[in-house]
């Protein structure tokens, strides 16, 4: 009844759409009320003191370890849960007044699977990972993990989601033998932050093992949910709790040398200089000070065809900005976001803009409130003025694992030391996430205002959430509305602005989107090659404040996951769009028109744990008065572990009537990665794109030669293609930067 209330408020009256949103609903409310409570279990760990030193190198030939408590009993977390792995693990750890010491010993067969040695790459290789919440929150923990290769991976936990661009110093070893591996690792107590006093901790320990296409955890965690779901921790109890270690100080300088030429310009060479100062304040809080930072090693981005009348997100990729980046970024609803770090040091097409300073502190100020509050100012250039971004974020737990946040943002332009009076964006948000004990039920709301000098009213942005995250049924019912003069300069919105190709200019129209989805799970019991089916619909509608309903797509799929690691996937499509100005997709622009077009795909990817993995994607269909056929294909092949190779193809041919003529787009990929070993790595991208008309390379040598201290050597290029073959912009940048421990 709720979505109908809704669906009527928006003027909608598609009979047909109606009977599905009503049956989801009538569906979606008969799977919630007979669900019930999910059992939280809570297992323990004993860790004791050792006075002997640990040699971190793979062997447990310590007596020390001899004495220490040990854990197994591992279960199932994928593909089904409730199970005990038929593979086990067994678990010890140890602690002096430095380190926390952990020692597993994990049962597997070869092949041993591995498919990098690049650092923070373990993803479907054999890895082990130890995920811990020493403050208790059930909002934020940390995550270390290695591969049977000895690749570290380390991460922040917020949530459900995990942020691997976090980086600090740990150490671990790596035994392989036929039957089993051995992992022995080291975790400075000054790298965490905890509470002092405190002798109870949660943790989890998880074991990939991708040959058998599981995942394996020690403290049960629902196969719904994420296997390091911080609701599901056991607990570390410590004989003695830890005492506070000094600051946790580290200087990280560069040094960079540049080399550009722009088209057939002359050659220029620039020298820069900065650093990064990461600073542990109390248990919980870390600031961040960068000056004059330079992500020339960063990879370029994909380069992306666009089919739609808006703009593409891009995710961020620079390591200051995604660090943490959860306190400012969780606010919004989808990619409409009020705060997106892309906008700082970044124009619109994805050039740098120098950045004089950047200021971040964030962390737990107690049990139950999160902080982050960020300054950063970008240079004034001779094509644009100087701006100051500031954001303060605050998010408080209430109950178990719920959140009420709030956001501030500002940017104010400056030219040179002097600011724009009329020259400022702001906003301010106020949240909600609510989440029973277990994570199957959730619940989101918002309100977002913004403030610039021309505001004129129309300009908020609220929006809402219900959620369910069950073994068979998973589902959601959301919706957002945009006013048309809701601004966010320093974050992203996706369809407010709208270009009219006539006259060339670009118009504000506000808009709400309402969107739903079902899926059902299907776990055969005794099948020999199928983990599980998904099969599910989604749908999402879309209106706007002056022209009503403007598009409605609805999508149906199946989804079969094989216990080879490989999927079989089909959609079929259909969407409504009610053009408001014509579309530009080729010389002569689709005509304001009334559009219903259907489509349908299938998606074949193989065996993840083969050596030669090919994919395909087609999709064939309407494509407004017209038709359209895609594909994507791509094939990797890897020489285990040194070496992976990947090329892929998109292919785009679009059919219109006269005189909207024909449109065919290609995109070419490849990627080829050299791990000659733990520490040194090369990584090219070559990409080819006809609709932006470019040809990139992007070659990568990263040299780790010391702990968190590397030497990059990067060359890019740029080539356009149409017409004639020739350079666009060239850069070679020689890279050093050294992590001091203060």
């Amino acid at each position: 009844m709720t979505l109908v209330n809704i669906i009527s408020c928006s003027n909608i009256t598609f009979a047909s759409n109606m009977k599905i949103y009503l049956i989801l609903t009538l569906i979606l409310n008969l799977c919630l009320t007979v669900s019930g409570q999910i059992n939280i279990v809570e297992r323990s760990l004993s860790i004791g003191p050792t006075q002997q030193p640990i040699t971190v190198d793979g062997l447990p030939d310590e007596s020390a370890w001899a004495n220490a408590n040990e854990t197994s009993g591992f279960w199932l977390q994928s593909p089904i849960d409730e199970v005990e792995a038929k593979d086990q693990a067994a678990v010890k750890m140890l602690y002096d007044d430095q380190n926390i010491y952990i020692y597993a010993e994990l049962e597997d067969h070869d092949p041993h699977i591995v498919l990098s040695r690049e650092r923070d790459n373990v993803d479907g290789s054999d890895a082990f990972y130890v995920t811990m919440d020493p403050v208790g929150t059930k909002t934020n923990g940390f995550l270390f993990a290695v591969s049977s290769e000895g690749v570290q991976f380390e991460a922040l936990i917020y949530g459900n989601d995990a942020d691997d661009s976090w980086d600090n110093k740990w150490y671990s070893a790596t035994k392989v033998y036929n039957d089993r591996w051995i992992v022995e690792i080291a975790i400075p107590l000054k790298t965490l932050r905890y509470e002092e006093g405190e002798n109870n901790w949660r943790i989890n320990f998880g074991k990939d093992d991708p040959g058998e296409n599981e995942i394996h955890v020690w403290n049960p965690v629902p196969r719904q949910f994420e296997p390091f779901d911080l609701g599901y921790f056991g607990k570390l109890i410590w004989e003695e709790p830890p005492v506070k270690k000094g600051s946790n100080i580290a200087l990280i300088p560069y040094t960079a040398v540049r080399v550009n030429q722009v088209a057939n310009s002359s050659i220029s060479t620039e020298i820069s200089f900065g650093g990064d100062l990461k600073v542990a304040i109390g248990p919980s809080l870390n600031l961040d000070l960068t000056i004059n930072p330079d992500f020339s090693q960063v990879e370029v981005d994909n380069q992306i065809t666009n089919l739609t009348r808006f703009n593409i997100f891009f995710p961020e990729k620079r390591q200051f900005f995604i660090e943490n980046a959860d306190v400012f970024s969780a606010f919004g609803q989808g990619i409409d976001q009020p705060f997106y770090t892309r906008r700082i040091g970044l124009d619109q097409r994805g050039n740098t803009v120098p950045i004089t300073y950047g200021a971040r502190l964030t962390g737990n100020v107690n049990e139950k409130l999160r902080i982050g509050v960020l300054n950063m100012h970008s240079q004034t250039t001779d094509v644009s003025l100087g701006q100051n971004y500031s954001a303060v974020a605050l998010h408080q737990r209430i109950g178990a694992r719920s959140l009420v946040k709030g956001l501030l943002l500002n940017r104010q332009s400056f030219n040179g030391s002097e600011s724009i009076s009329e020259g400022y964006s702001r906003n301010i948000a106020i949240e909600t996430e609510l989440s029973t004990n277990d994570g199957r039920w959730q619940a989101t709301g918002g309100y977002l205002q913004s403030a610039t000098p021309n505001s004129n009213g129309d300009d908020q942005m609220v929006h809402g959430g219900l959620f369910y995250n069950g073994q068979r049924f998973r589902a959601f019912i959301q919706g957002r509305k945009l006013g048309q003069n809701y601004t966010t300069d320093s974050g992203f919105t996706s369809r407010l602005e709208n270009f009219n190709p006539i006259t060339g200019s670009t118009e504000r129209i506000g808009y709400a989107q309402i969107g739903s989805m079902l899926n059902y799970y299907i776990y055969p019991e005794n099948s020999e090659k199928v983990n599980f089916h998904w099969s599910g619909i989604e749908n999402f509608v879309w209106t706007t404040d002056i022209y009503g309903l403007t598009e409605w797509y609805t999508r149906i799929r199946h989804f079969i996951f094989y216990k080879n690691t490989s999927q079989l996937r089909f959609r079929l499509n259909n969407r409504y769009v009610e053009l408001i100005f014509p579309f530009a997709l080729t010389e002569t622009p689709l005509p304001v028109d009334t559009y219903n077009m259907t489509e349908f795909n299938v998606d074949i990817r193989g065996d993840q744990r083969h050596l030669f993995i090919p994919n395909l994607f087609v999709v064939y269909g309407e494509f407004f008065n017209g038709n359209k056929l895609t594909i994507l294909s791509s094939v990797k092949y890897r020489i285990q572990p040194w070496a992976n190779f990947s090329f892929g193809l998109e292919y785009n041919d679009i059919n219109l009537p006269e005189p909207y003529g024909d449109l065919n787009i290609t995109a070419l990929t490849g990627q080829i990665q050299f791990n000659f070993t733990n520490n040194l790595f090369w990584t090219n991208y070559l990409q080819h794109n006809t609709q932006a008309d470019n040809f990139n390379i992007n070659s990568r040598l990263q040299w780790r030669f010391a702990p968190m201290s590397d030497l990059f050597f990067v060359y890019t290029d740029n080539y356009a293609i149409e017409n004639f073959f020739g350079p666009k912009n060239r850069s070679i940048v020689l890279k050093l930067n050294y992590w001091f421990s203060l």
